[in-house]
């Protein structure tokens, strides 16, 4: 099998007490049966507070949505205590995420995570991608299936090719990339009402949301009959490796969930948005960051919006 893995993806480590958004808080967080298992024979007064503070599956949250092994200073208790080794399955791999394709693996780092966003946004040059050799069984494709997913690749690797190409003006890129031209950078939306409208539909992971959701909604009713404006915050490479990054992660599960289209459409939907509602989203690693909750950690919202951006 073949694994494939983005250019940063084996520089990344959680930074730990130095997040400003720690990913224990705000999540609800399943522990894999295994990982039960071990922590219902741990010895001891934390064996016990570990007992405590399981309910049906995961960790019983404190107020705040915050773990409660996650001390003052943002560190893990469990980790503290019982070493790395003992995390359950979700907290060791997040914010690894894979996917498996015939005899390709592909495994990259979800964009939730304001240190991935960070390693992504400053990579020097275009999105590049390592591959390797390694011995795990292959998914079984039938031929049909195998054929289909080679055409997806082989466009896949047309967009990749095209955002790489320094040496010609991004917005002939972009062009090749999406069919995006001067005329109607929103496409294939209208313009960027029709991205709030469609915004305003995914169900809200939470305040920090809302509260930018409605910085949109008055930038929006500020501007009036006036076009809204790039608002500069993302370089040509940026916005390039950003744009890449997002059809890396979603395209190629068009082989099994369709919405091929909506699929690519969302790679612009997601960076037209960064890019014309920076501000309103907190500075670019935190609108990247707050845009991927919102959007990526959520089934029912991106159902909703590749449905939408099918086209």
């Amino acid at each position: 099998m073949i694994l494939r893995k983005p250019d940063f993806y084996d520089r990344f480590q959680c930074t730990a007490s130095k997040c400003t958004d720690t990913c224990c808080v705000g999540w609800e967080i399943d522990i894999d049966k295994a990982s039960q298992e071990a922590y219902s024979k741990v010895d001891g007064a934390f064996g016990d507070k570990l007992r405590a503070n399981i309910e049906d599956g995961h960790f019983k949250l404190l107020p705040h949505d915050r773990c409660p092994f996650l001390d003052q200073s943002n560190l893990c208790e469990i980790y503290k205590h019982l070493g790395e080794g003992a995390l359950c399955d979700i907290c060791r791999e997040h914010p690894r995420f894979v996917e498996v394709y015939g005899d390709i693996m592909e495994r990259g780092l979800g964009l939730c995570c304001e240190e991935v966003a960070r390693l992504l946004l400053e990579g020097e040059g275009p999105l590049a991608f390592t591959s390797e050799e390694i011995d795990e069984p292959e998914d079984e494709l039938d031929e049909d299936d195998e054929e289909i997913l080679n055409e997806v690749l082989y466009e896949r690797e047309q967009i990749f090719k095209a955002l790489a190409d320094e040496a010609t003006p991004f917005d002939e890129r972009l062009y090749t990339a999406f069919g995006i031209t001067d005329e109607n950078p929103f496409a294939p939306l209208g313009n960027a009402r029709d991205l709030y409208e469609l915004l305003a539909k995914t169900v809200s992971f939470g305040p920090d949301w809302d509260k930018a959701l409605a910085c949109i909604k008055a930038s929006l009713e500020t501007a009036g009959s006036s076009p809204i404006q790039d608002q500069g915050f993302f370089t040509e490479t940026e916005s390039s490796r950003l744009l890449a990054y997002l059809v890396y992660r979603h395209f190629a599960k068009c082989l099994f969930e369709g919405h091929a289209d909506g699929k690519r459409n969302f790679a612009v939907f997601f960076w037209n948005i960064v890019r014309f509602f920076t501000r309103e989203l907190g500075e670019k690693i935190n609108a990247v960051k707050i845009l991927s909750r919102q959007l990526e950690y959520c089934e029912e919202n991106m159902e909703m919006v590749e449905s939408a951006l099918d086209v």
